[in-house]
Parts: structure tokens; C-alpha cells; sequence
């Protein structure tokens, strides 16, 4: 059995006007869009990995964990006042169904870039996070419009495993070295465990540990070499 990374299983027309605010905002260089659209960065086995550490119990100390998730949030407001009010201009609709409000990632990506509107399943119909709340419309949601907006939509990729962690490889450039732990921890360790066990687990505040960031790094740093 294999433990290389296959490259994302869905790509499609990327919203270039989403690609150009990244570029602008991002604090560091970023991997080309072209390679993270055909490239695997996350093998199975640290995918795994993840997974394993995000279902354990935290063992990040506790005022580190707050501190993280205090610039995480400062951070997602400002982020999502350009999704929303500045040049992208998104309207979002939040929703409670049971249903997932689209049918494959290609729909969403295509309503954001034909429209600059998106549906969202609102966190609030599941139990809060221990940091972060769960109203409609709070932070949470605010975190995962980003994420799709900057992520999804900017590099036209899927919902699959590499898509996915391609999007952190973008969207963790928007966020400072203070944040990005908690970042990590909701946009790789939970997104990783729910693709990896098919289900959806339950929300949660920890900060990964060095090495396996490290891990993700080198793997990330290998995989661009490679393209």
C-alpha cells in the first residue's frame, strides 16, 4: 500500500478575482495555485497522524490554547470583513438543514464565482465550541466562509482530501504565527479527521504539537519541489 499523496480529485474553474485578494493579503509567499490544484501535499499515514491527535485529548496548555484562539478570532473578523463588505463583496445565507446545501464543491465554488453569494450550514444547530461559540453568523461560520471563499473557491478545488489540505497550504499565509495553531487545529485537524474517519467530530480547542506541523511542513516543502 501506497503513502504517497495523490494530487486534489476535484479542480474546476478557480474565482480569480478570490485568488488576487490572497496574493494581496498573504504574509508570506505562497505555493503556486497551479500546484496546489495538481499536486498531493498530505500523505495517508500523516493524515492519519492528524487525525489521531485531534481526536486525543488536548494537552496544549491551556493559556496558550486561549491565546492562539483570541488572534484566530481577531484575525477571522478582519478576513471576513473583506469577504464580505470589501472587494469580494459575498453574501452568505446560513441554513440548519440536515442536508448539506450542495451537492459537490464545484456548485459552490461555481455560485461564489458567478454570483458572490454562498449557502452555509451554520454551526448553530450543533453544539458550541468551547472557544469559539456557535451563534449564526459568529466567528465559527465566519472561519469556514473564509476558508471556502480564499481556499475552495480561489483555487477551484474540491471537498476530497488533498483539496482540502490544499487549501490550508493557501489560506494559512492569512494568518499570523500567533493564530495559525488554532487555524491549524480547526481547518486541517478537524476538516482531516472528518474526511479520514467519515464522520464529523466533535468541535474542540487544542494547539498541534511542533512536529507534526513539521511533519505537514516537510511534506509540503517536498511535494512543491517535486511539481
Amino acid at each position: 500500500m501506497t503513502d504517497r499523496a495523490a494530487p486534489p480529485g476535484e479542480t474546476f474553474l478557480p474565482w480569480r478575482r478570490a485568488q488576487r485578494e490572497v496574493d494581496r493579503l498573504a504574509g508570506e509567499p505562497l505555493i503556486a495555485p497551479g500546484v496546489l490544484r495538481t499536486s498531493g501535499f498530505l500523505r495517508p499515514g500523516l493524515a492519519e497522524r492528524v487525525s489521531l491527535w485531534f481526536t486525543a485529548t488536548p494537552a496544549a496548555p491551556a493559556g496558550a490554547i486561549r491565546a492562539s484562539y483570541r488572534a484566530l478570532e481577531r484575525e477571522t473578523l478582519r478576513l471576513y470583513e473583506i469577504v464580505s463588505s470589501g472587494g469580494l463583496g459575498v453574501r452568505v445565507r446560513y441554513v440548519r438543514d440536515e442536508s448539506e446545501p450542495y451537492r459537490e464543491a464545484a456548485e459552490l465554488v461555481a455560485e461564489l464565482r458567478d454570483h458572490a453569494s454562498m449557502t452555509l450550514t451554520t454551526v448553530a444547530r450543533d453544539e458550541p465550541h468551547p472557544l469559539l461559540g456557535g451563534e449564526e453568523g459568529g466567528v465559527l461560520d465566519q472561519l469556514r466562509v473564509v476558508h471556502d471563499v480564499f481556499g475552495h473557491a480561489a483555487l477551484g478545488v474540491g471537498f476530497d482530501l488533498q483539496s482540502e489540505f490544499a487549501t490550508w497550504l493557501q489560506c494559512r499565509a492569512l494568518f499570523s504565527a500567533e493564530a495559525r495553531p488554532a487555524a491549524f487545529c480547526e481547518l486541517v485537524g478537524a476538516v482531516t479527521t472528518y474526511v479520514v474517519s467519515g464522520e464529523k467530530p466533535g468541535l474542540r480547542a487544542d494547539l498541534p504539537p511542533a512536529e507534526l506541523v513539521a511533519a505537514c511542513e516537510v511534506d509540503a516543502r517536498c511535494a512543491e519541489e517535486r511539481s
